[in-house]
């Protein structure tokens, strides 16, 4: 792998609105109008991925193996939501990452968020490689 300039403490923050695309009962996730768990999940994501996308050497990305987040507050469609995503820790090619998601009220989730460093190329020639075998 090539030098990759990551730091400890990059940090980065996604907002969107809440739509009825995103809400709970139109993806499946439940039965209400309200900010789906999987939509805040996905927000925290790219969050945790914007804050070192820039910091990669080119042909390389990172893709998400685990996350453990709390949904604890809901959100009404129409109130923007942002998702806040810190570098915490680096170990080798895993990076793990603290994860919040605000609304304009309070805080509605937190967790820790883990991905890996992997060569673009060579991961989507593995995956896709299934369809061959």
């Amino acid at each position: 792998m090539e030098n990759i300039n990551l730091k400890v403490g990059l940090t980065a923050s996604i907002e969107t609105k809440v739509f009825n695309k995103n809400s709970a009962e139109e993806m499946g996730s439940g039965d209400l109008d309200v900010y789906a768990t999987p939509a805040m999940i996905c927000l925290m994501e790219r969050s945790a991925s914007s804050a070192v996308s820039l910091h990669l050497p080119k042909g390389y990305t990172t893709v998400g193996t685990a996350i453990n987040v709390k949904h604890m507050a809901a959100t009404p469609i129409g109130m923007k939501v942002k998702a806040v995503a810190e570098l915490i820790s680096i170990e080798g090619r895993k990076l793990i990452f603290k994860v919040e998601a605000f609304d304009a009220k309070e805080k509605i989730g937190e967790g820790q968020h883990e991905r890996y460093i992997v060569e673009s190329a060579r991961f989507r020639d593995k995956v896709y490689g299934k369809l061959n075998s």
